[in-house]
């Protein structure tokens, strides 16, 4: 019998390729990590249940539909196509990697020209990789308030706020939907 949900969100995991995008997904919907994964070609998606505990609302059961956008050139012109009907995203930039923060304003621009003023969490992934980080919070938190967007940092690696994360974009998801 099919699980029914009082919502259903699809969440799009945007920015520069091997920043995490999949890795992120992989520790959130079956809590695995491995470090050899191939670049995403294309989109991929998986489905999570969610369920969200509130004071006013009590518990909503959330069906997430989290869709991972290859950040290959050649699928620019696709990319569009791909964030349609998305709800919200998460746009991930790797805390070693400046450029990959750099990347970011291009992504939240062209999500914004398809989907309008959605919700979207800027996550610095990678944070076990402390001793090699190139980019400070503070740079990337700055970069997240001109987009106006929420900000937050984790690890795929480690899983550490990665639960977080998720959670965070489905409630804003949750809190646009009830008002």
């Amino acid at each position: 019998m099919e699980e029914s949900f009082d919502y259903k969100y699809k969440i799009s995991l945007i920015g520069a390729a091997s920043v995490g995008k999949t890795s992120l997904i992989l520790r959130y919907v079956k809590n695995t990590f491995k470090s050899d994964l191939k670049s995403t070609i294309g989109t991929n998606f998986m489905l999570k249940p969610v369920k969200i505990e509130d004071a006013a609302r009590g518990a909503t059961k959330v069906q997430l539909l989290i869709f991972d956008i290859g950040a290959q050139d050649q699928f620019v012109s696709m990319r569009a196509k791909y964030f349609q009907g998305s709800n919200a995203s998460i746009a991930v930039y790797d805390v070693t990697s400046l450029d990959s923060l750099h990347a970011i304003p291009e992504w939240i621009v062209s999500l914004r020209d398809v989907c309008g003023n959605i919700p979207i969490l800027i996550v610095g992934n990678k944070t076990d990789l402390a001793g090699q980080r190139a980019v400070s919070r503070m740079d990337a938190e700055a970069l997240a308030n001109r987009f106006t967007c929420m900000y937050d940092e984790a690890s795929a690696k480690t899983g550490e706020q990665v639960e977080a994360i998720f959670e965070r974009i489905a409630r804003a998801c949750l809190e646009l939907s009830c008002g």
